[in-house]
């Protein structure tokens, strides 16, 4: 052995019997236990890295653990695995904070002014603050009533008017998450946005389409005017193409929603140059998870004959011939649908790898024996509740569409575990909006259509290439599928209104969120 191999070799073993040493004795003892330490702060980086998504279930079965810490270089993360652990952390959301990561989402993906991230960052978990605040002011625009009525209504109309169009022109092939890609972008941004909307214009969606795969480029700080240069141009147009629109007032056309946000800014003294900035962040909000929500939903359905069957007899019962022309009420769809309901929430639960974290702004002791470390992070994996066998049952690993239809003396699953839209102040607000687009963009395919893949067999696209940010994960390839018109008729959506809140997240569950405040 040379004297310079035996060199480095023994650096090399000083060095990890110092990150062992630094691991020992900086790890408190009323922390969760430490894992994944083969390679002291290295070896979390590398199995999230290799196994993305299915890290944190492999750290689940291989430990058994409720809730345990990844060390990794300068940073903290606690995962919490035990459901019971969850309303814990959701009502300490001042010690606990999620406005901590929106502050710095701001500033790093939407890229707003110094001045502007200090008025975000003020007051973070007072409620005079400006991301405390945020929800009072959108709430009316994102519950039930008129305002998201009419949100609703638009966007439906939309995807209903482009449908028939389509229908019109006889069977037609397309790449099946690319076109539906476009068709939730348009109804979404034009239920949003309204007449002036933005996304109307080929740029501004290839301009999203080039931004959103680099989300995590901006998230992590990693220069991304160098490494992702298209990513940086396509915000910087976005964010002058949003300056416009609100500059121009086409905002008071909008939605209840878009002038909520706006108001916001307005009392908080943000300039409207910066509210485009923030917009930015909006589309984020409304399209990352809808699109491939939507491609994900319309799979499992068509895929499978038993569903596809199942759904459509079940939504054939709403179908009423007005003047001659058959027509199917939003309400029906949103109200007496339990088999399509539980298949989108299936489809979130099979699919869905979104994280909600959270920043500890002060140590705090979880549930009196989790030391939980300032400037840590806490983390609940969907895809570790989504897949926990004593929640779920036998069937946990197989899609099974009617899992959520409530049946005399069957017990429901804890809804807590439900985590397709976050939970406490990582809730999604907009979802009931989300999900009604989703819900009724099926029926009507459902109805109106046969699809077939070109090739003649269903192959479910692999993920592995999927954006580590994205909370429902993107195919890797498209599917060439043949979209067939069932019949020549002109098809309408009637809207009798529904003022109820459906139950997709445990908040919306009466009984289920007396403890899980925040």
């Amino acid at each position: 052995m040379s004297s310079s191999f035996a060199t480095a070799l023994g650096a090399v073993a000083g060095l990890y019997l110092f990150l062992r040493a630094l691991l020992h004795f900086t790890q408190d003892v009323k922390e969760p236990p430490s894992i994944a330490n083969a390679i002291p702060f290295i070896s979390p980086l590398i199995g999230m890295s290799a196994k993305k998504a299915k890290f944190y279930n492999a750290m689940r079965d291989k430990y058994n653990l409720p809730i345990y810490t990844l060390r990794m270089p300068g940073s903290r993360l606690y995962v919490v695995n035990a459901t019971a652990l969850i309303p814990a952390v959701q009502r300490q959301f001042r010690a606990l904070a999620f406005t901590a990561i929106e502050s710095d989402i701001a500033a790093n993906v939407g890229g707003v002014s110094k001045v502007t991230h200090r008025i975000i960052n003020r007051n973070l978990v007072r409620d005079e603050g400006y991301l405390m605040s945020f929800p009072k002011y959108i709430h009316s625009a994102v519950s039930a009533g008129p305002h998201l009525d009419a949100m609703n209504r638009k966007s439906v109309e939309v995807l209903a008017d482009s449908l028939e169009a389509l229908a019109r022109k006889g069977p037609a092939t397309v790449k099946m998450f690319e076109w539906i890609r476009h068709e939730l972008l348009i109804a979404t941004t034009d239920g949003v946005y309204g007449p002036k909307n933005p996304y109307r214009n080929p740029a501004m969606e290839k301009a999203w389409y080039k931004f959103e795969p680099s989300i995590m480029t901006f998230v992590l700080k990693l220069q991304p005017q160098l490494l992702a240069k298209e990513a940086y141009q396509a915000r910087e147009y976005m964010a002058k193409t949003w300056q416009r629109y609100f500059e121009e007032d086409w905002f008071k056309t909008g939605s209840k929603l878009v002038q909520c946000r706006v108001k916001i800014n307005d009392e908080f003294e943000i300039s409207r140059k910066e509210t485009a900035r923030i917009e930015v962040l909006g589309s984020i909000a409304i399209l990352s998870n809808t699109l491939p929500a939507t491609f994900w939903m319309t799979y499992h359905i068509f895929s499978d004959p038993v569903v596809l069957e199942d759904i459509r007899t079940e939504l054939s019962k709403g179908v009423k011939e007005v003047d001659g022309v058959p027509t199917i009420d939003m309400a029906h769809v949103k109200e007496c649908c339990p088999i399509l309901l539980s298949t989108f929430q299936e489809m979130f639960r099979y699919n869905a790898i979104g994280v909600s974290a959270r920043i500890a702004m002060e140590d705090h002791l979880l549930e009196g024996k989790y030391l939980i470390k300032k400037g840590s992070t806490v983390m609940i994996p969907a895809h570790v509740q989504h897949t926990t066998t004593s929640i779920w049952g036998d069937s946990v690993n197989e899609f099974y569409h009617k899992r959520f239809v409530r049946e005399p003396g069957t017990k429901r699953p804890n809804p807590i575990a439900f985590r397709g839209f976050g939970g406490g102040t990582t809730l999604c607000p907009g979802r009931h909006f989300a999900t009604t687009e989703v819900l009724m963009f099926s029926a009507l395919m459902v109805l109106r259509y046969d699809i077939r893949p070109v090739n003649g067999t269903w192959v479910r696209p692999p993920t592995d290439k999927s954006p580590l940010v994205a909370a429902i994960p993107i195919p890797d390839w498209d599917i060439d599928v043949e979209l067939h018109p069932r019949d020549d008729k002109e098809w309408q959506v009637s809207f009798s209104g529904y003022d109820k809140e459906m139950e997709i997240a445990a908040e919306d569950v009466e009984g289920a969120t007396e403890n899980l405040n925040h």
